[in-house]
């Protein structure tokens, strides 16, 4: 068995409220509903303050919410607008206009009716049980006195005891008593033929709309609007994670060039070290053994060959016959073995100007000059 749905009401007497409960049997009185509530809670609001017409003839229902709106303007012409339609179902079809102390009831008891998901009237309820029922002929009896004779496609107002009802009835030419719908019995066809009491809203159309139907009717533009910002965290989270892999990419690149510019301009580089790498390769290129100069390249590939690893080039100057050339080594062995195998080439004499103890190795200077 399906469970039956609880469904809170808020109704007013005067300036005063009262909760109550509908548990799918029986309706009773309440405290109300708690802070997180998920069940429909219904405020029946005065229905003084809605004005209530029923269409007349046979509507289509694709154009039963037009046809209406063109009759309650032809009915009213001097009420200058504020026309509504209440459809729920196809036939059922109910126009109404609030009254303007409805901004003002709103206001009151803002606090009590932020807590409610639909703002109908007990009359609304009970039209939408009789339509349900299919009631022809049936009455309402509200507070003061107020009371509602619906037949066919009339809605008789008036106000009286029930000598007054019975001499409408009369005047109507119905026999027999219509039956009285009120709200306890409405409740339970709405539990049996499992109506919705979300399609008895009224829009007002007032700016004074309790905040929490007014949050109802945003909650699909909230859920768009959390959407597309979860979206853009996304697509930002992702160019700043691309933004941060090219940056430390970056940072290795410099690292990497940096080592080579030291490699070939020592510890102290400079704050131009392509400038002076390439003014170097004008000094390399300029220095060539054209015209009987020293072969830079040659003497470079010598000294290769017969230095040992980790041997450090920090400069080298360089003329038409000859050049000197400054560099560091580990130790003063690494220099007699490199000597000694820079001497036993026959086109290029390596002499040893000086060597001198420096932080981590031995400095030295070599001059080469061709053997003419």
């Amino acid at each position: 068995m399906a469970a039956k749905k609880t469904v809170y009401i808020l109704s007013f007497k005067g300036n005063e409220h009262q909760w109550m409960l509908f548990d799918g049997e029986t309706l009773s009185e309440s405290a109300g509903p708690a802070e997180k509530n998920r069940n429909p809670v219904v405020a029946l609001l005065p229905d003084p303050l809605f004005f209530f017409f029923k269409p007349k003839g046979a509507i289509k229902p694709r154009h039963a919410k037009s046809a209406t709106l063109m009759q309650m303007n032809y009915s009213f012409p001097m009420t200058g607008g504020g026309f509504n339609v209440l459809r729920p179902s196809g036939n059922a079809v109910l126009g109404y206009v609030p009254h303007d102390l409805l901004d003002r009831f709103l206001e009151q008891h803002r606090e009590v009716l932020a807590k409610a998901t639909v703002l109908t009237t007990s009359f609304t309820v009970c039209w939408r049980a009789a339509v349900a029922e299919g009631l022809s002929v049936w009455s309402w009896k509200g507070q003061g006195n107020m009371c509602i004779l619906a037949s066919g496609d009339s809605l008789t107002y008036f106000r009286g005891s029930e000598e007054e009802f019975n001499g409408r009835l009369e005047r109507l030419g119905l026999d027999g008593d219509p039956e009285m719908m009120d709200l306890p019995k409405a409740c339970a066809v709405f539990a049996e033929k499992k109506i919705r009491w979300a399609r008895l809203n009224l829009a007002t159309g007032k700016k004074s709309v309790s905040d929490k139907a007014a949050a109802i009717s945003y909650k699909p533009y909230i859920a768009a609007a959390v959407l597309v910002s979860l979206v853009g965290l996304l697509f930002i989270g992702g160019q700043y994670h691309r933004w941060q892999q090219s940056r430390q990419q970056a940072e290795e690149w410099r690292g990497k060039l940096h080592e080579v510019y030291v490699s070939a301009l020592g510890p102290n580089p400079g704050s131009d070290p392509y400038g002076k790498i390439l003014y170097k390769l004008d000094q390399i290129k300029s220095g060539g053994n054209q015209g009987g100069g020293i072969d830079v390249l040659g003497i470079l590939a010598i000294l290769s060959d017969s230095a040992p690893v980790g041997i450090e080039i920090e400069g080298f100057n360089l003329g038409p016959e000859s050049g000197n050339i400054r560099g560091k080594l580990g130790s003063y062995e690494e220099i007699d073995s490199m000597m000694e195998k820079l001497s036993a080439n026959p086109k290029i004499n390596f002499v040893l100007e000086h060597a001198n103890n420096v932080d981590g190795g031995v400095s030295i200077s070599l001059r080469a000059e061709y053997n003419r």
